[in-house]
């Protein structure tokens, strides 16, 4: 133990000034001081098992929420839909449930004369011609219907899959990654995104951001902190974080808040860190996407997709389109590049 303890203080405590300037936030160096001269007694040690994904399975989006937009911005709705448009929808979803998808298509567009807010049912017209391999009405439909509903993500993924199967693969990765952003943890978005990928020659390695750390309180006075070397400074920034009191609320944060500062201040002591001890990233994919997304100054791109939106997707459906586009970007050009 005394060796690993060793190792980290000498990774903690050497400062790279030309990162740490960069930053108004605590370096590995500062942090391990404030933890020092704590009050809590915070207990240093080896993590004995790694450290699984969490299981965000159930954590899903669904195509129930249409954007509203005012002078000011955009806000989040449910669809309501009205009394005469229900059983056209009703009786649409009959036929497609038994695969007449002619038939399907008739009420589909008699409920969207019906009721023309429902703009999710554009989507399912789309899905119709799909079924019967007109790809040049599905497109146009679903396209209709992101310009209604930004947010639809069911309409970005079969858009993807429609251009993929007439061989616009470029565009089918754009709208493919829109959709996974969307909704991040529907299982049939991330096979469709493999598949789209595959063609395109891209990287398909997925995987989830799990720290190597286990930071728990185990006394009123007392954080032990059990850790992977690598994750060292991450793992004291945490601890500052969620245990020392007022430590929050010094950073900018009010007590219950969650913010994006806190991942922002992690993630920066650990990059620190990971400067000062020269940590070989190359078969971390965390770590390793994590330098090169703060060296292409996606930073926050990176929290949001690999943090954020895979614990709470519904998130996404307050991204604005730039936002969107953003993460987009980073996807391609640093997670999942050809």
């Amino acid at each position: 133990m005394k060796s690993f303890l060793t190792t980290l203080i000498l990774i903690l405590v050497c400062l790279t000034p030309s990162v740490a300037q960069q930053q108004k936030l605590h370096t590995p160096a500062e942090i391990f001081k404030i933890i020092s001269d704590s009050k809590l007694m915070y207990e240093i040690g080896k993590l004995e098992k790694p450290v699984n994904c969490p299981d965000y399975s159930n954590k899903l989006n669904y195509q129930d929420s249409y954007r509203v937009y005012t002078d000011s911005g955009f806000y989040t709705s449910t669809y309501k839909i009205n009394d005469k448009a229900r059983p056209l929808l009703d009786k649409a979803e009959e036929y497609f449930s038994s695969n007449n998808s002619y038939s399907a298509l008739m009420y589909y567009r008699m409920a969207l004369e019906a009721d023309s807010t429902q703009y999710y049912i554009l989507t399912y017209i789309g899905q119709m011609y799909d079924g019967q391999r007109d790809y040049t009405n599905s497109i146009q439909w679903y396209k209709k219907a992101i310009s209604k509903n930004y947010i639809d993500y069911m309409a970005h993924w079969f858009l993807a899959d429609a251009s993929f199967a007439i061989g616009d693969v470029d565009n089918a990765v754009d709208e493919i990654v829109i959709a996974r952003i969307l909704n991040r943890n529907n299982p049939r978005i991330a096979d469709s995104m493999n598949r789209i990928f595959k063609k395109a020659k891209r990287d398909t390695k997925d995987w989830c951001f799990n720290p190597q750390i286990a930071v728990t309180k185990t006394d009123s006075n007392s954080i032990k902190m059990a850790m992977d070397e690598k994750w060292a400074a991450y793992a004291m920034a945490k601890a500052l974080w969620h245990y020392e009191p007022g430590y929050k609320e010094s950073m900018g944060v009010a007590t219950g808040d969650y913010s994006t500062k806190e991942e922002k201040a992690c993630l920066f002591a650990q990059l620190v860190a990971m400067e000062n001890a020269k940590t070989d990233v190359k078969k971390d994919p965390q770590l390793k996407i994590l330098k090169k997304a703060t060296e292409n100054k996606l930073l926050d791109n990176y929290i949001l997709y690999e943090i954020f939106l895979p614990a709470m997707p519904h998130l996404a459906y307050q991204l604005s389109e730039q936002a969107v586009q953003s993460i987009k970007d980073y996807v391609l050009n640093v997670r999942n590049t050809k």
